[in-house]
């Protein structure tokens, strides 16, 4: 590459970085990250897309108000598959979804909605229970209330002698993976859509300051202005200009020396192995050397409030395998994050590329 083609190629790459008005935030609630799509109500508009707006109370609980359904706790949210999973702050959600939730007004919908009929039985009726999921929350001492799926409805005849219906609405849930009514929901959205950003691994932004056309982009900023942006960018490009035009000058230099000297040799520096740059997951050998801990009965873990796999949304569970990546120190079921490993090596909380690896094998108890 000659010094000219190496000037136009830095000043082709400084063209296409995002323009100085499209801002890229990140802020922190409690353990939550807040990034676009999401914003929080103290940030600028155009930091989140529309309806997509959070609050931080006591700056350590995220909190989505849903304009028709009232206050939700933020749990987790999943940029990679478009998922929140949401808490009710009074710890009983099915009391929430009785009460109708409406989704109306909001870019949100039910994550997996299935059709469920909830009863309240007479505590004589407990024996006739097995098949329905018993709601603690709901319940008092001489009554039970019960959820089934209504598709199942048949098979539960029995319960109509005893049990008066509630009334039948959409649950966000799986019947196999609701073990506990009061935990929470999950809702998904479609727009903006950034899934293929976020699988690699970019930054979902506006593409500029007016319009909702998203895009993708690396890196972040920390709010410096237009002018503070343009000043680092043109300040650091003319001494890396400078630098790399140098070495360029100097490579040919001692390349086209070298050809004069051994005109029968094969040329200098022809052979240098080059990066491939397609490569963005990693090997099998790599993901074996991060750290796994295989957990105990007591399920200790690195960090008590972090029990939910932030990838399949999972509690972690007694003899389970968590993986750790040895940089950030944040962890993950290991046949969750392997899978994700092999397709892309930044975690997926913090979008870190891990620079070391520390193969560790240990066990919690």
């Amino acid at each position: 590459m000659t010094l000219f083609e190496t000037i136009l190629f830095i000043v082709f790459f400084f063209s296409l970085q995002p323009s100085a008005s499209v801002e890229i935030y990140r802020v922190s609630c409690g353990n939550q990250l807040v990034r676009f799509p999401f914003r929080l109500s103290n940030q600028p508009d155009r930091c989140g897309y529309p309806r997509f707006n959070l609050s931080c109370k006591d700056q350590a609980q995220t909190v989505l108000s849903l304009p028709f359904s009232g206050e939700f706790n933020v749990v987790h949210i999943d940029y990679l598959f478009q998922n929140i999973w949401l808490n009710d702050p009074d710890h009983c959600t099915p009391k929430r979804l009785l009460h109708g939730l409406n989704l109306s007004s909001t870019p949100f919908d039910l994550l997996y909605p299935r059709s469920f009929t909830f009863f309240n039985c007479s505590a004589a009726a407990s024996t006739q229970l097995h098949q329905a999921k018993y709601i603690s929350c709901l319940s008092g001492t001489n009554f039970y209330v019960v959820a089934l799926p209504a598709a199942r409805l048949d098979s539960s005849a029995s319960l109509s002698t005893s049990c008066l219906e509630i009334a039948t609405v959409l649950v966000p849930f799986s019947w196999t993976g609701w073990s506990n009514l009061g935990n929470g929901l999950m809702l998904t959205w479609n727009e903006p859509n950034c899934l293929r950003c976020e699988n690699g691994a970019g930054n979902c932004m506006f593409k500029s300051e007016t319009g909702l056309d998203v895009g993708c982009s690396v890196g972040f900023t920390n709010g410096l202005s237009r002018h503070a942006k343009y000043g680092i960018m043109f300040g650091a490009g003319i001494p890396v200009l400078f630098i790399v035009g140098l070495v360029i000058y100097l490579r040919n230099k001692v390349e086209e020396d070298y050809n004069n000297r051994h005109p029968n040799q094969p040329e200098l520096l022809s052979t240098t192995p080059r990066l491939d740059a397609s490569v963005k997951g990693l090997d099998g050998q790599t993901i074996e050397a991060y750290p796994v801990t295989l957990l105990g009965e007591s399920r200790r873990l690195p960090r008590p409030n972090d029990n939910t796999c932030p990838i399949c949304l999972s509690e972690y569970q007694a003899k389970e395998m968590i993986r750790t990546i040895p940089d950030c120190e944040h962890y993950f079921h290991a046949v969750c994050i392997d899978e994700w490993l092999k397709l892309n090596a930044a975690c997926p909380l913090c979008r870190n590329t891990p620079q070391t690896l520390a193969p560790i094998v240990s066990s919690s108890s």
